[in-house]
């Protein structure tokens, strides 16, 4: 398996523009499935909106928690990586494989009690998902520094060859 992480960002919109569509369209036929974590929906529009008003809530979140919402103001809210196996894995890889292997990186990460929204693309010979994270702390409104990990370090299940 191989992660691919993207620039952070601060487009919500776009980002979910680009992860739900077809490349240069309006529909979604790339897109196998998708999946939500710390969200109280499934919907990805839904885990959107959700996921804008957490950001646009966050000196709120931090009074909230008792936190100063003092220094610089970040907009780059928005944490997207891909994780993607070798073709010869595609035959058998499940689904639930897949996801353990998201979880493990999000743990890894430290972003697992992050909002995010995880999208399947079936577009390439290789299996791959897409997660998209809200970096900003929904229980505090902080926003979450992602570590530097090294992927040669890092154990995710990974699709067994037999």
């Amino acid at each position: 398996m191989v992660p691919d992480i993207a620039k952070k960002g601060h487009s919500f919109k776009g980002a979910f523009q680009y992860y739900l569509h077809d490349k240069n369209a309006d529909t979604s036929e790339r897109v196998g499935w998708t999946e939500t974590r710390n969200l109280m929906t499934d919907d990805p529009d839904s885990a959107r909106n959700i996921m804008i008003a957490t950001a646009l809530s966050a000196d709120d979140l931090k009074k909230a928690a008792g936190i100063k919402a003092a220094g610089r103001k970040s907009t780059q809210h928005v944490y997207a990586y891909a994780l993607a196996w070798h073709p010869d894995e595609a035959e058998g890889l499940t689904k639930g494989e897949m996801l353990s292997a998201v979880d493990a990186s999000l743990k890894e990460l430290e972003a697992d009690h992050l909002q995010s929204v995880v999208v399947c693309h079936t577009d390439q010979k290789h299996p791959h998902v897409h997660v998209i994270i809200n970096r900003v702390d929904p229980a505090d409104g902080r926003m979450h520094g992602f570590k530097t990990v090294s992927y040669t370090h890092l154990t995710l299940p990974t699709k067994r060859i037999v």
